[in-house]
């Protein structure tokens, strides 16, 4: 019999050149979004997300069971690398790439943690649907704002926060004194992508070929006005970095100080990574079919943003629409995401001269398509008609531009706690007629709610019996128990609890003879 760890080498029959297609479709998929997270949000040379992209995939591909998992570079953790390191150091220096590498080990320590502490863990699955949605959206926002400079051919902010008002000031920087070359060429690649994705059958190849589209033009006017007419930036050429880069963490003692200052960011970074995580398991669980323990997901995180630092690459968690492709192509197996690691390194192996000559505004329009994509008007929607939900998920994505990332993140996860304390705390409590109802907990936070029905209905002098049916309820703390049995003095008071055998639609009990019967010929039937 084969071992079941490496059943994810065993592709149903027939089915091993799908999961190639599948794994060809996803490495061209995300060579672009490597290249423009890496160089456009979080400051780093584009191998960085082209190792994550291989490499990372490949871990979290051998450590994650679920067959639809595909990890690798991620925007919003490539955003949060970028706002923590920009005061600490010039982008794309040896410098930030140390103190990246040291924010990305710290980062997979921290996951490791939440893996050891089952409490901390457990904390994971409290981060409701509302809470998850306003920072993806908010961050989604915050990308689209963070992509103007690049997209205009002006340097980078390099402030601290990205306040709205400083995203307001770039947008008028574009507007007064951008590069219109600059500017035309993230046009046409925004445009070019976003229209093709208005069509099923070129929705998974549109950024490529809006990133096509964007280069071709780029050379033209290259070709036609020179380089030095344009002032386009390019990417960096990645042929020559072969299948690994080693690299070290920085830890000397002078930069102490400044590995200290970054330590909330990799706090940010591990929680929005293992946050995604979670959530996109949670969602893929229910499309495929397939249940994967979310602590196996944070576990191939955990692992390997241990030790994608040492190969030079980005942290990697996981993706919501490279998983949501996947489904979409019925892949069966892990096969895929492996396939699309080494494809991908085939790719950069071959052809980096040709990937060199992406412009940089194209890489800066693909990063506002994936930023916009993230706000997810169904979700947005389906949340707003239920008042709590709108209050949680407005109040979720607001932190993000009015606290920080950071801030966002312990915003979001006290968010959560109160949000779920708050569903307890509102037990679904109904009077009909002489029937008290509770459906939920009976404890201290949701006895307010329910003891301001009951003495209302026990005031009610039109009926002489008052029942409590608490058969629907799932936990009574100490204090409910109290409180249960302070009313039971009452004399008005009957109680109808799952073990009463009540026939609660007309208020009449079976007699116990009559019960003993009942559970017999139940044990029977069974």
């Amino acid at each position: 019999m084969k071992s079941a760890a490496l059943t994810w080498m065993a592709p149903r029959a027939g089915a091993f050149g799908n999961e190639v297609l599948i794994g060809l479709t996803l490495a061209i998929v995300v060579l672009p979004q490597a290249i423009a997270f890496s160089t456009t949000l979080a400051g780093l040379p584009s191998y960085f997300g082209l190792y994550c992209a291989t490499w990372g995939v490949l871990f979290t591909a051998l450590l994650n069971p679920s067959r639809v998992f595909h990890g690798g570079p991620n925007s919003t953790l490539s955003a949060v690398v970028g706002v923590t390191l920009l005061p600490v150091a010039p982008q794309f220096g040896a410098d930030y790439i140390g103190y990246a590498l040291t924010l990305f080990l710290l980062a997979g320590l921290i996951q490791l943690v939440f893996l050891a502490v089952p409490p901390l863990g457990r904390i994971l699955d409290f981060v409701s649907e509302p809470v998850a949605n306003g920072m993806i959206c908010g961050i989604g926002l915050y990308m689209v704002f963070k992509s103007f400079p690049a997209f205009a051919g002006l340097p980078i902010n390099t402030q601290v926060e990205w306040r709205l008002w400083i995203a307001w000031q770039s947008f008028l920087a574009m507007l007064e004194i951008g590069n219109m070359h600059a500017i035309h060429i993230g046009l046409i690649t925004l445009l070019v992508t976003v229209v093709l994705r208005q069509f099923e059958a070129f929705r998974n190849w549109a950024i490529l070929l809006g990133i096509v589209t964007g280069t071709l033009y780029s050379e033209f006017l290259n070709a036609r006005l020179g380089l030095a007419e344009t002032l386009i930036e390019q990417t960096a050429n990645v042929s020559a970095t072969g299948f690994v880069y080693p690299s070290l963490p920085l830890f000397a003692q002078e930069a102490m100080p400044d590995i200290i200052s970054i330590i909330p960011g990799a706090v940010t970074l591990a929680l929005l990574g293992l946050f995604q995580t979670v959530a996109a398991m949670r969602r893929m669980n229910r499309k495929s079919g397939q249940f994967v323990d979310a602590r196996h997901g944070i576990f191939a995180d955990a692992l390997s943003n241990c030790v994608l630092p040492f190969l030079s690459a980005l942290p990697t968690c996981a993706s919501f629409n490279r998983m949501s492709l996947m489904h979409a192509m019925h892949t069966g197996s892990r096969l895929a995401a492996v396939s699309s690691a080494l494809i991908l390194l085939a790719l950069v192996s071959f052809f980096g001269e040709y990937i060199a000559i992406i412009p940089v505004p194209a890489m800066a329009a693909i990063i506002m398509v994936v930023g916009a994509n993230m706000i997810d008007w169904a979700d947005i929607k389906a949340h707003f008609q239920h008042r709590p939900e709108a209050i949680v998920f407005s109040a979720s994505f607001l932190s993000v531009h009015v606290f920080g990332l950071f801030g966002a993140v312990i915003c979001g996860s006290l968010l959560a706690l109160a949000y779920a304390k708050w569903e307890k705390a509102h037990p679904n409590v109904t009077l009909e007629r002489n029937v008290l109802r509770i459906r939920g907990n009976i404890y201290y936070g949701s006895l307010p709610v329910i003891e301001s029905l009951y003495h209302r209905a026990n005031s009610d002098k039109r009926y002489a019996e008052l029942i409590v049916d608490f058969s629907a309820v799932h936990h009574i703390d100490p204090e409910g128990i109290r409180w249960l049995a302070e009313i039971g003095k009452n004399g008005k008071v009957r109680f109808a609890d799952r073990r009463s055998g009540q026939d609660r639609r007309t208020g009449s009990a079976d007699r116990p003879a009559e019960r003993k019967r009942k559970d017999r010929r139940r044990r029977q039937t069974l």
